[in-house]
């Protein structure tokens, strides 16, 4: 065989490659691919040549349909490339000229079983987390089975993935909820395959089929640079069926055995809560609520969330203190404000998770909150007065009273720093009484405040109102009351008496000469009449 002649087979075998790789050629191309080299010779030494190449052989088991268009020209150039002394740039100058065609369509007919992979998703919880690690992998065993992976985090939580036959996911999933306390998620997804893997089948018989004519044309080769080419594309081609074929494997594999991942998780321990008695609060008045609970060994870290009822955002915390007793713990206190009753009552739910090497605990209480608009009370603490200092001042308070209010208590404070006066009312009262006293003037006036309280369906109720006293300096002495009147009056008569006094000494001349008229007048008066 000549050097050209070596030069054309391998040129051949290019050419069958590419063909079999672009346009899916199988095992006939107008007969027999097996052609000798004068016969390629005299094909390629023409200037144009078409073959037309039947590749509905190529898918015909799998029902895939080609395209109506399955003639591949062949390059008018390949006298040319094999003309080159240099085989390298043959190879390349014949792989370059080789076009490549749109690939054909390649629809799955009616009659195609479909390949369907199925994958579920499964989270349970459970009452002994080691036990159903081993109770479900026996299960996947059971069905033919087996275990893909599995893992364990911290004491309450675990992970297992297991491959199941196709036919026998339902009654798998059926038995995994069996073993669980409760089912927190169900997700079951499938994809349909059918299509890659047909493709790969056709891919795979026309690498068969060239790996074939590689081996019928290594028999022929008998130059050493001519065989480690071959050699060199055989090793190719088998590479690419070996990935094809694994490739196939995996998806039949994936089909006949479906995949189930399980996530596990603690049933939590039960954790006693206490959050109160029902209660009533008033509409816009600040609400204090507080828990507490007993935890498990073993737990030390909480978090806790609390809902109003009211539609309001939940308040979520994690501070916590053991109480006194050494047994029980006490969550933060969280304030509340109701700004509408239309609703009422309301239901506050508090809620608590407890972690720890012991696992996990829960705990839950309700209470009932009755909202209500506060009546309202109307405080009249005075006028304003002004009073000497040391003087006694009566203090008298009024307000209005609402049916539903009871126990009705006031407070007087006297701005002085001195202690109030404090005191409850009967049934029907609306008077608040206090007497005090200012012991120092000052220039600025005392404020004093009447302060009543009363207890009604809604809760506490609470008014104020406030007056101003001014103190003076006292005059003079004034022990206070009757006594201090007639002192008054006394010193008033004394003062008169003084300044008539004063006034008579001025007028003393004209006091003196008008005695003096008047005793003479009555001397002769008198003795006139006798």
């Amino acid at each position: 065989m000549t050097r050209r002649a070596g030069y054309l087979t391998i040129a051949a075998l290019v050419m069958l490659l590419a063909l079999a790789a672009c346009g899916g050629a199988s095992e006939s191309v107008d007969g027999d691919w097996a052609l000798s080299i004068d016969e390629y010779e005299d094909a390629w030494g023409s200037e144009e040549y078409t073959e037309e190449v039947d590749v509905t052989a190529a898918r015909a088991e799998v029902g895939i349909a080609t395209a109506t268009d399955t003639r591949v020209p062949r390059p008018t150039n390949l006298s040319e490339a094999l003309k080159t002394e240099d085989l390298d740039q043959a190879m390349v100058t014949l792989s370059q000229a080789v076009p490549t065609p749109a690939p054909a369509a390649t629809p799955v007919s009616a009659a195609q079983t479909r390949m369907i992979v199925r994958t579920v998703d499964m989270a349970l919880t459970v009452g002994d987390l080691a036990g159903a690690l081993q109770e479900v992998q026996a299960l996947a065993e059971g069905m033919n089975g087996w275990v893909v992976q599995s893992s364990r985090q911290e004491d309450h939580r675990a992970f297992i993935s297991v491959r199941v036959p196709a036919q026998r996911v339902d009654e798998t999933m059926g038995r995994l909820r069996e073993l669980a306390t409760k089912v927190d998620s169900e997700v079951s997804s499938s994809r349909d395959v059918t299509d890659e893997y047909v493709d790969h089948q056709s891919r795979l018989r026309n690498l068969a089929a060239s790996e074939e004519q590689l081996l019928e044309l290594l028999g022929q080769t008998a130059k050493v640079e001519e065989l480690l080419l071959v050699q060199q594309e055989l090793t190719r081609v088998r590479g690419q069926i070996e990935e094809i074929e694994g490739r196939i494997k995996l998806l039949e594999e994936t089909v006949a055995f479906s995949l189930i991942n399980v996530s596990l998780e603690l049933e939590p321990a039960a954790m006693k809560t206490d959050v109160g008695e029902d209660r009533t609060a008033s509409l816009g008045e600040p609400v204090r609520f507080r828990a507490e609970f007993t935890a498990p060994e073993g737990i030390e870290d909480f978090r806790y969330e609390w809902d109003f009822g009211d539609g309001s955002g939940p308040v979520v915390g994690n501070r916590t203190v053991p109480n006194a007793d050494g047994v029980t713990r006490s969550t933060a206190t969280v304030t509340h404000f109701y700004e509408d009753e239309t609703d009422s009552p309301f239901i506050v739910t508090f809620e608590i998770t407890g972690t720890g090497e012991a696992g996990v605990a829960e705990g839950e209480d309700t209470l009932t909150v009755v909202v209500t608009r506060l009546p309202r009370i109307d405080v009249f603490a005075g006028r304003d007065m002004t009073v000497d200092e040391g003087e006694s001042v009566r203090f008298s308070g009024s307000f209005t009273r609402p049916e539903e209010m009871s126990q009705v208590s006031y407070k007087w404070e006297f701005g002085d720093g001195s202690s109030p006066v404090t005191g409850t009312l009967e049934a029907g009262d609306t008077t608040a009484e206090a007497v005090h006293t200012y012991a120092n003037e000052r220039p600025t006036p005392f404020t004093a405040i009447l302060t009543v309280t009363g207890t009604g369906d809604a809760g506490t109720i609470t008014s104020k109102d406030s007056m101003r006293v001014l103190v003076l300096e006292s005059p003079g002495w004034s022990p206070g009351g009757t006594s201090g009147d007639a002192v008054s009056a006394l010193g008033a008569i004394g003062r008169g008496l003084a300044q008539a006094a004063i006034w008579a000494g001025i007028l003393s001349p004209i006091w003196v000469v008008a005695l003096a008229g008047v005793a003479y007048a009555t001397v002769r008066r008198r003795r006139g009449s006798k």
